[in-house]
């Protein structure tokens, strides 16, 4: 018995000796000193495309990082927008070499999501993390550089509230806005009672990536008329014109929210809509892809569109759109309005160019183009 005690308490010594030896031989690695960026150099410039997504993006090399105890050192390459103290940053990749080559379709699509204008050249801050193999090692960064990048494309966004029928608040259906260039849109049931709110965001199911009334409009965003803050609490749109089916469009590259109203099973070419073509329009006089302009009827015998508009250029009303060039559908010109007895604003004068189409005369800018069938005046706001 005295010697199986004897056993007992040598064992535990032992034991207690190899932990405490074990704890002493523990590494605890200390950054020595820093490192930085060699390439690319601060304020270097990339127009990425959606042709080559397979180019090479961004190649960027950096300093070695050391650190009092030998280890595997593993670097991660960080972006963030400019002006975010990398606040919420992305992650590129990771690598244990010196420098890493990051392709146009992954790195477009990182920009996007930390918030580069497409089509504009925004500052991309980027760094690079390193961390150490061993125990308790803290991250160390290095210096940031700026990168300007001109991206392509977007992102999907959502929408969801009780204005969208299909919706509510919920993530259960959120209503998707397809990205093409710039443009987002989405085909949607749309009620109008006072409560029958929505809102768009982001980030599927993520509430806090929301944007409200208030953050287009103090982005400069023109905004159809039916289609107004909420005054809820959290500014949401409200829809004040007819419930009902309506393709919604929020175009980045011109700053407009627009509606029209979907009354068939396709979205391409609507029947009650009617188009605005001609040099003063976005598209030009061209038919083409989407170069015309769609009049929507917002409201019961009221067409309106916001749309830039380019000062002393002519453009045409017209009635159709089969998909192709639809010049022989129909149209309207300036003398076919005033012979109705329409009150026109007074930066929209006759073009006496041999079709009297309308000219433009106001300064080149985003407007609300309206004709309002009932009152029969043309405005612009």
């Amino acid at each position: 018995m005295k010697n199986t005690i004897k056993i007992l308490f040598a064992f535990i010594a032992f034991a207690s000796f190899s932990s405490c030896e074990k704890d002493d031989s523990l590494a605890y690695s200390t950054p020595v000193g820093s490192f930085k960026i060699v390439t690319p150099s601060n304020g270097d410039a990339i127009i990425l495309s959606e042709m080559t997504p397979s180019n090479p993006a961004l190649s960027i090399s950096w300093t070695a990082m050391d650190y009092d105890v030998p280890s595997v050192v593993s670097y991660t390459v960080q972006i963030a927008k400019d002006g975010t103290d990398f606040a919420e940053p992305i992650d590129l990749g990771s690598s244990n070499n010196l420098s890493a080559v990051f392709q146009s379709a992954d790195f477009n699509l990182k920009c996007l999501t930390v918030g580069a204008v497409p089509f504009v050249q925004t500052a991309i801050n980027v760094r690079v993390r390193a961390t150490s193999g061993t125990v308790n090692a803290q991250p160390v960064y290095s210096d940031s550089v700026t990168y300007l990048v001109t991206a392509f494309g977007c992102l999907n966004q959502y929408a969801v509230g009780q204005g969208l029928t299909e919706s509510g608040w919920n993530w259960n259906t959120p209503r998707v806005l397809l990205c093409d260039n710039g443009v987002l849109s989405m085909t949607a049931l749309f009620a109008n009672g006072t409560n029958d709110t929505f809102r768009f965001f982001t980030e599927n199911g993520v509430w806090d990536s929301g944007r409200n009334y208030l953050y287009y409009e103090n982005d400069g965003y023109k905004i159809v008329s039916t289609l107004v803050n909420a005054n809820d609490g959290d500014k949401n749109f409200r829809n004040v014109g007819p419930a009902g089916k309506y393709k919604l469009t929020i175009d980045s590259n011109n700053k407009t929210i627009n509606v029209a109203p979907r009354t068939t099973t396709t979205d391409a070419f609507e029947p009650t809509s009617n188009w605005l073509v001609g040099a003063a329009t976005p598209g030009g006089w061209s038919w083409a892809g989407n170069n015309e302009t769609e009049l929507g009827l917002v409201d019961v015998g009221v067409y309106e569109v916001a749309i830039k508009l380019t000062s002393n250029e002519a453009f045409r009303v017209f009635l159709g759109n089969n998909g192709g060039d639809s010049w022989d559908l129909g149209s309207k010109n300036y003398p076919w309005y005033t012979g109705q007895g329409y009150t026109i604003d007074s930066e929209l004068v006759n073009a006496n160019d041999g079709d009297s189409n309308f000219k433009y005369t106001g300064p080149t800018g985003v407007r609300l183009f309206k004709i309002n069938t009932n009152t029969k005046v043309i405005s612009i706001d």
